[in-house]
């Protein structure tokens, strides 16, 4: 039994393909935790061993994930953008359907399925301080544009725009004391910061991304996700275009790391050398700047498997 699952903000639409009999059932249920719980219960003896298949929706999906997770459900969260390129030419939407599809996806592609895990009770409250944070800042950002080009300052602006700071360091004591009660993620926290331009934020986002580095934890992969891996785009002999980095990559860890890498070559003589030995090449500076991105993707990589902080002796080829 496949289903598949289409969540919104306050119900679920849900399809289940029984590929025996080739037959699809179609249910709309509240997004609640307790109708989530009847709703598996009711299903047939299979309901249990079914391959449960939902899209990454954020905070929306949560409930059905806990529910997953109690009820030890298997269960696959795809990538929104890898559900919509397997339905090919489509027409019209709607969420029966949608949830049609994705029961077939998982049906057709169950061979690869990556069964979602739950994150670490640690992991889980980082995770919403990271967000809590993001909307603090993004909040201040808004506020400080306003500032901008402003002879008198608005007194309120100000008021906010030092109740946002506040809220900021709140929310950063908040997670370091997090991180502190985890002594696995403890350890990876201050490791990656040993590597001169990574700071707090980019170790966290990392730990998030990663899972406290236990997902993700190749090289390639992970640049790929970050959108700093270069790929090269030609077509036999009349389209040759420079090789160049994918817009479908995390932007934020994707800036993250841009910082991380200006920040590293002026710290670090070896990174500075391979910087501008790659400017010297004829490379231009951005292509330049993302290889530096790329190596110190490595090198954070490096630190955490070997268990050592960063030496400033590493000598970068």
């Amino acid at each position: 039994m496949f289903v598949g699952i289409d969540v919104s903000k306050c119900w679920l639409d849900i399809a289940v393909f029984t590929p025996e009999d080739g037959t699809v059932e179609s249910f709309k249920i509240n997004n609640e935790a307790d109708v989530v719980r009847d709703f598996i219960k009711a299903l047939p003896g299979k309901g249990r061993k079914a391959l449960y298949c939902l899209e990454s929706t954020g905070r929306y999906g949560e409930t059905f994930l806990e529910v997953s997770a109690v009820l030890k459900l298997d269960t696959w969260v795809e990538h929104p953008l890898q559900l919509k390129n397997s339905m090919g030419m489509t027409r019209g939407k709607s969420d029966r359907v949608d949830a049609q599809r994705i029961a077939d996806y998982a049906y057709r592609h169950r061979d690869r399925a990556k069964l979602w895990v739950p994150e670490s009770e640690s992991l889980a409250k980082l995770r919403k301080l990271q967000s809590q944070r993001t909307m603090f800042v993004k909040v201040q950002t808004q506020l400080g544009q306003c500032m901008e080009g402003v002879k008198k300052p608005d007194p309120n602006v100000n008021r906010l725009l030092k109740a946002a700071a506040a809220s900021i360091a709140a929310v950063d004591a908040e997670i370091e004391k997090v991180i502190k009660s985890d002594l696995r993620l403890k350890r990876q926290f201050e490791l990656v910061q040993t590597v001169p331009g990574v700071g707090k934020v980019t170790a966290v986002a990392l730990l998030l991304t990663t899972g406290g580095f236990t997902r993700m934890t190749d090289v390639r992969k992970l640049a790929c996700y970050a959108g700093i891996a270069p790929f090269p785009y030609s077509s036999g002999s009349s389209i040759k275009r420079r090789t160049k980095v994918s817009k479908m990559g995390n932007m934020r860890l994707k800036v993250l790391f841009n910082l991380s890498a200006w920040n590293s070559i002026r710290s670090v003589p070896s990174l500075k050398a391979y910087y501008e030995r790659k400017v010297a090449e004829g490379k231009h500076k951005m292509s330049a700047i993302n290889a530096v991105r790329n190596k110190l993707l490595a090198i954070i990589l490096a630190v955490i498997r070997r268990d050592e902080p960063f030496a400033v002796e590493y000598s970068v080829k």
